[in-house]
């Protein structure tokens, strides 16, 4: 009886094609604006890319700041990329923001548009080779011929010695863009629909809802029989359903949510689950009708998402300041959390906490659904 009724009810899962649309055809298309509008964020970060300088040159002056310059491009630790320019080119392109600032060799200054971390180490750059320039030029001036790369490379790292610039580094090898927030909430939501399909199953195992209902309710077979086993068909269901609308995202989209997989698919799997058994319990409700269920369940993914920054940036922290044990229980958010701490963190002990949370849960809800389903009366069927 077990496997004929999850055989079944697989089947209506997979008809039930409204479900479907909104558990992967709806956050699939919802990523997809997303990652228009946001996707190439990281692209327009200053912080950790080679700083683009335009250089200004007029005649043989500045020739020593110049190779100063041209080392400090060169090499896997550069840390500027530098375009030697007239001073009518240098600042449009400064205007159109295609390079950060304009070094003048002439008399070593900089120009640029706004105060920023690139700026300042521009500044820096220049403020050090200011304090060096009596030192270099003399050496330059003592010297027969142009330095070699090795005379050059001594005069660099004399002045250098005792300058610390800001390089680029990382804590983690991940992704710490904040919008990647915004598709963690969209697969959060989509797992919290999976409600829809756990809705419609648990409201054919009422006699007053349907005739498949009636028939359940006088079946010798025990309701615990029916609510697992079709607990299990609408978890496999959507676990595959969630498995491609991820995939869509990582390979097609090419959002990157790290290399930790095994972790990614656990992360999937119980977000399946926390999702279902929420619906089992909305389902098992007797007194409401199938529509005012579905719109319960609406009502519940769409707040539950957008207080984890589905629909704007900030919000789940603003409830992490205030509320806390908001977020603790909050089951898209700690979906959206297993991502963020998989991409960020390399340790696992915030994922192994929220993947304990809503395992309890899901087991909690599932036997208040049985308890609730096992308590329903009816004048006659």
């Amino acid at each position: 009886m077990f496997w004929r009724n999850f055989k079944n009810c697989i089947k209506v899962i997979v008809n039930a094609k409204v479900s479907l649309f909104w558990s992967l055809v709806f956050p699939m298309a919802l990523a997809t604006f997303m990652y228009v509008a946001f996707g190439n964020i990281m692209e327009k970060d200053e912080m950790f890319k080679d700083i683009n300088v335009a250089v200004v040159s007029e005649g043989e002056e500045g020739k020593e700041l110049l190779y100063v310059l041209e080392e400090l491009s060169e090499g896997d630790d550069k840390l500027i990329d530098i375009e030697m320019m007239s001073e009518e080119d240098a600042k449009i392109a400064l205007k159109d923001e295609n390079v950060a600032g304009i070094i003048y060799l002439k008399d070593a200054s900089l120009m640029v548009n706004e105060s920023s971390a690139n700026a300042s180490l521009l500044e820096g750059i220049l403020s050090s080779y200011k304090q060096n320039e009596f030192v270099i030029k003399d050496i330059f001036s003592n010297l027969k011929e142009a330095p070699d790369e090795n005379q050059i490379q001594a005069i660099i790292n004399d002045m250098m010695e005792e300058t610390t610039f800001y390089t680029e580094s990382s804590t983690t090898s991940s992704n710490q863009n904040s919008m990647y927030n915004y598709f963690y909430a969209i697969i959060a939501m989509s797992c919290l629909f999976s409600m829809y399909s756990s809705i419609g199953v648990i409201d054919n195992l009422q006699a007053n809802s349907s005739g498949r209902g009636m028939r359940k309710c006088i079946s010798p077979n025990s309701k615990i029989v029916f609510i697992i086993s079709e607990f299990f068909a609408m978890l496999l269901v959507h676990f595959i359903v969630e498995l491609l609308a991820f995939g869509y995202m990582d390979v097609i989209l090419g959002i990157d949510f790290g290399n930790k997989y095994p972790a990614i698919i656990l992360t999937l799997f119980v977000a399946c689950m926390i999702g279902i058994s929420r619906g089992i319990i909305i389902g098992s409700i007797s007194k409401i009708g199938l529509n005012g269920k579905m719109g319960i369940a609406t009502s519940i993914s769409l707040v539950l998402s957008g207080m984890a920054d589905l629909f704007a940036h900030g919000v789940k922290r603003l409830i992490e300041l205030k509320v806390p044990i908001i977020n603790r229980i909050n089951p898209a958010a700690l979906i959206s959390d297993c991502f963020y701490s998989l991409n960020v963190y390399d340790d696992y002990s915030v994922f192994t906490q929220n993947i304990v949370i809503m395992a309890i849960e899901s087991v909690v809800f599932i036997l208040i659904a049985f308890l609730m389903v096992r308590s329903n009366k009816y004048a006659s069927v």
